[in-house]
């Protein structure tokens, strides 16, 4: 919330200096990450301009993020959202390097969709009413959007979406359910 009022702060000042700091400290791109700023890398993932885009991360944080919350931990949690973020990230520059796109992204899309991802593997049947209106099991919902993402990446339907940082976003989560939650809870079973 503090970079979103940041941004917000930035964008009332007279001047650029202040957006051309909170552009290049907190939006990532292959340019960025070339000059040195890697932490681009993770402060791309706590960074929102536009309210809605903060508003529905928010909620599908809240939505998935308890219930992974509650079963993985708060250092599980906490991995799980920045690590995500990271691959997020290095998922759209390397849709950067394949499209020779200059776009910069930012937002927590990507940490979302690892969390989402593992909600998804750890309860499939839930109910989720995608788009407050139809009724889908919560693994079918997630490959659902995860589908869109693949198409969005693969036929350029950018439209502002970070298409392949969710992509990323979304491989780390599966990553972590496998590694972090299936295997550890069958090692622990025998």
């Amino acid at each position: 919330m503090a970079v979103y009022v940041a941004w917000q702060m930035a964008a009332r000042q007279t001047g650029e200096a202040a957006l051309d700091f909170m552009a290049a400290n907190f939006r990532v791109s292959l340019g960025a990450v070339l000059q040195g700023r890697v932490w681009t890398l993770l402060t791309s993932a706590i960074s929102h301009v536009e309210p809605s885009h903060l508003f529905v991360n928010m909620l599908a944080l809240y939505v998935f993020g308890r219930d992974v919350l509650l079963r993985i931990g708060r250092v599980g949690f906490v991995h799980l959202y920045v690590a995500g973020g990271i691959v997020a990230s290095l998922g759209h520059l390397a849709w950067q390097v394949a499209t020779d796109s200059r776009v910069a992204a930012l937002g927590a899309s990507g940490s979302v969709m690892a969390i989402a991802v593992v909600y998804a593997a750890l309860f499939p049947r839930r109910i989720l009413l995608v788009g407050f209106i139809l009724p889908l099991p919560a693994a079918l919902a997630v490959l659902g959007y995860i589908g869109l993402d693949i198409v969005g990446a693969i036929g350029g339907l950018g439209g502002g979406v970070a298409h392949a940082a969710h992509l990323g976003g979304a491989a780390y989560g599966f990553a972590y359910w496998l590694v972090g939650v299936r295997w550890r809870s069958a090692k622990a079973a025998q």
